[in-house]
């Protein structure tokens, strides 16, 4: 009897152990279930915040049509609803899961690089609408060889500050010239109390750019705008022997002269200003009037050396020198010129083209000459013949800006500057250039190119075009005037313009009409 209890009880307690030991691999095998589960958990995640992500930038930056935004949120909602389940489960078939993962991780991708360049567009819209404060410029200018060693090289301004640079003239004799200029005065008196010194007149800036050349003063406080202007005249070999130590910046308080329209459905005008290197010029002036409803772009040049009217000065001068006023200065004079409202501004200066250029992989552009590129430093000696040429980045910036080869000089310049921009327009506006392309373009352009243009009104314009990717038409004119010599402000002497010819601008401002009448009419109906 005690055996058969002994049994009894030794029965039960191995009965306890099994069901213990196969307690303890059931949950072993639930924990790895579990660990198991958890990367598709993961991936899951990780699939829905980028998803999220992508979805807030995308619906912020608006560029995007209707058609394909309700098209891809239909598609991926049936996409998360059979693959995010299926990774949560962990009921899930292991074949299911996986299958699941390889779809989820390929739109993470996706998702990743569309935000990237969705961020990289709202960036790109932020910076070139970001315009900076006009300023009305002076030099502080001395002898190149007076030029601290470690400045020649890289320019005033790049190794020391603007203490250690005005310490270099205290208590030094600087020369200026006699004006009633006020603001001048006051650029004058402002530099006087940054730096110990005493100012010698004299009567223009070319006897005092040569009492400085002459040792006969230590420095000279120069406008900026004559200063830069010399550069380009006559008297270029007396300025090289100088170089500008330090620049006073003074601000300008400039009103926007330029007005918005409904880019969708009116014609607008923009202005395009393309700078040299400094800025101080303006040697591109081109009016790109543009028709969303019958997809026209008509550009119109303008000489460089237009004389016109200075709005803010009174006074008559180049095209060219009003951009050392601000752009403001600039568009202001060509509206007066010739009676036409500009709804936006585009400056770009010469990276622009060369960075715009190389990013789409060339343009082919046709000339109506064979010429040699001269006078532009390593752009010198290029070659281009009648026909089509295939022109990288700084092939297109030698076409556009070569002149001397030419008996019109300025005025075939503008044609070929024209041409240049025509095929950029034509190669951007195809879908796959603008696909394979996208992020080399922003990256080209971002810090040589400045605009009025709302980012509102930029998403708008990509959007009406990726929504069915129409080609654009592409039309050219260009005003021409009589060449003479005027009084400009800028140089303070007489200089070669070229005045305006009635007859000209009446029959430039009829094309631009005609390519705004389109817009207008289906406006109103």
């Amino acid at each position: 009897m005690c055996l058969f209890y002994f049994a009894k009880i030794r029965g039960s307690e191995n009965y306890m152990r099994a069901e213990r030991r196969r307690e303890i691999e059931r949950q072993m095998a639930t924990g790895k279930k579990s660990g198991k589960n958890g990367f598709f958990v993961f991936v899951a995640l990780a699939y829905i915040l980028s998803l999220s992500v992508f979805s807030i930038f995308l619906i912020k930056l608006n560029v995007l049509p209707l058609k394909y935004l309700v098209t891809g949120a239909v598609f991926l909602f049936i996409i998360t609803i059979f693959t995010a389940p299926v990774l949560i489960s962990p009921r899930g078939k292991r074949g299911r899961k996986i299958g699941a993962t390889f779809v989820s991780l390929i739109l993470v991708g996706v998702f990743g690089f569309g935000t990237y360049n969705l961020a990289s567009t709202s960036a790109f819209f932020d910076k070139i609408t970001a315009a900076a404060l006009p300023t009305e410029d002076y030099h502080l200018v001395v002898r190149s060889e007076d030029m601290p060693a470690d400045e020649k090289a890289g320019g005033a301004g790049n190794n020391y500050g603007e203490d250690e640079l005005l310490m270099l003239v205290s208590g030094k004799i600087v020369g200026t010239v006699m004006s009633d200029d006020l603001r001048y005065s006051e650029a004058k008196a402002v530099l006087q109390e940054k730096a110990d010194i005493e100012y010698d007149y004299t009567q223009g800036n070319i006897e005092t750019i040569t009492r400085l050349v002459d040792k006969e003063v230590d420095a000279i406080f120069i406008a900026a705008d004559r200063y830069e202007a010399l550069k380009a005249s006559e008297e270029k070999n007396l300025i090289e022997k100088t170089s500008v130590l330090y620049t006073l910046k003074l601000p300008i308080e400039s009103e926007d002269k330029t007005s918005s329209v409904d880019v969708r459905k009116e014609a607008f005008n923009v202005y395009i200003s393309g700078t040299d290197q400094d800025g101080y010029r303006s040697d591109v002036n081109m009016i790109a009037t543009v028709n969303p409803v019958s997809h026209e772009v008509l550009l119109t040049s303008i000489p460089r050396d237009l004389y016109v009217k200075l709005p803010t000065k009174n006074a008559d001068d180049k095209l060219t020198h009003s951009r050392i006023y601000g752009l403001q200065e600039t568009i202001g004079a060509v509206e007066n010129a010739f009676n036409l409202d500009i709804n936006y501004y585009l400056s770009v200066n010469y990276s622009s083209v060369k960075g715009i250029v190389d990013a789409i992989g060339g343009v082919d552009v046709e000339s109506e000459h064979e010429f040699w590129t001269s006078g532009m430093g390593r752009l010198n000696g290029m070659h281009f013949v009648v026909g089509i040429n295939h022109l990288d980045g700084d092939a297109a910036l030698a076409f556009s800006r070569e002149r001397h080869s030419f008996q019109s000089g300025d005025m075939t310049r503008n044609e070929n500057q024209q041409a240049v921009l025509e095929a950029i327009i034509k190669k951007i506006s195809s879908s796959k250039t603008i696909l394979s392309s996208y992020s080399d373009i922003l990256s080209a352009v971002s810090d040589n190119i400045e605009t009025n243009m709302s980012a509102e009104d930029m998403s708008t314009i990509i959007r009406e075009q990726l929504s069915g990717m129409p080609s654009w038409k592409v039309k050219k004119q260009a005003v021409k005037g009589e060449v003479g010599f005027g009084l400009c402000y800028a140089l303070g002497m007489n200089a070669s313009v070229v005045y305006q010819v009635e007859e000209e601008d009446a029959r430039a401002l009829d094309k631009i009409v005609q390519v705004m009448v389109t817009a207008a009419e289906t406006k109103n109906k």
